[in-house]
């Protein structure tokens, strides 16, 4: 019997790493834990954290064959 494989382009395998979401959640949590007031300004300071430029680089690199 052949087994038959369904793959989709860009699809997360299931040991993926969890989302920014997740983290900027725990970040969050704990920042109250510590004593913050304020759990919305805890997460959106742990998004700026999370996605901050530095975390991107930009390689310029010509299309086509290299």
């Amino acid at each position: 019997m052949t087994e038959h494989y369904a793959w989709f382009h860009e699809e997360l395998s299931l040991n993926h790493e969890p989302s920014l979401d997740h983290w900027a959640c725990l970040i969050a949590d704990s920042e109250m834990k510590e004593g913050a007031a304020n759990w919305d300004y805890e997460y959106e300071q742990a998004w700026h954290y999370l996605d901050a430029e530095y975390n991107y680089t930009y390689e310029y690199r010509e299309s086509g064959d290299e």
